[in-house]
């Protein structure tokens, strides 16, 4: 018998199928407003001529329920490549049956495919159950280091300032 869950990679057709659950996570973090990813920024960077990331999509009996969004990055200390989840969401209708879980494991075997030495994500620190479920998963809180974000106004100001 087949297992209920499985786990696919995304192509292009399934394009506004990944930007709705990211409008469903956004809406999830209460976070609507931040999302201003188009199809065409979404067809580029993930399924164009230099894909900077990559999406898979978590089916519970054929129906699409989650996604996983993957980059890849290099830590100059080590010398690894490290695997970045950007994103892990399981619609509200299929949590509570280990998906992301499953979708997590299926994360850490790619790392552990390509070499790499670190598996990365964060989380919103006022996101408990996030917080506890990665607890949960063994992930260590990183400490010492405080994870900022540039956009808008401030990110056009400092690269203003970058020499002629």
């Amino acid at each position: 018998m087949p297992e209920p869950f499985s786990i696919r990679c995304a192509n292009v057709a399934d394009v506004e199928l990944i930007l709705q659950m990211i409008r469903e996570m956004a809406t999830a973090e209460q976070r609507q407003n931040a999302v201003t990813i188009t199809r065409p920024a979404l067809e580029r960077n993930v399924f164009g001529e230099s894909p900077i990331a990559e999406v898979f999509l978590g089916l519970w009996e054929g129906e699409p329920v989650a996604y996983l969004m993957l980059q890849m990055r290099f830590s100059s200390y080590a010398g690894d490549p490290i695997l970045y989840v950007e994103d892990v969401f399981v619609r509200a209708r299929a949590q509570g049956r280990g998906l992301g879980k499953k979708l997590m494991g299926f994360a850490a075997e790619i790392a552990r495919k390509r070499g790499c030495g670190t598996m990365n994500w964060s989380v919103g620190d006022w996101n408990t159950p996030a917080l506890v479920f990665y607890d949960r998963l063994n992930g260590v809180r990183e400490k010492g280091r405080v994870h900022y974000e540039l956009s808008g106004a401030g990110l056009l100001a400092l690269a203003k300032e970058t020499p002629r």
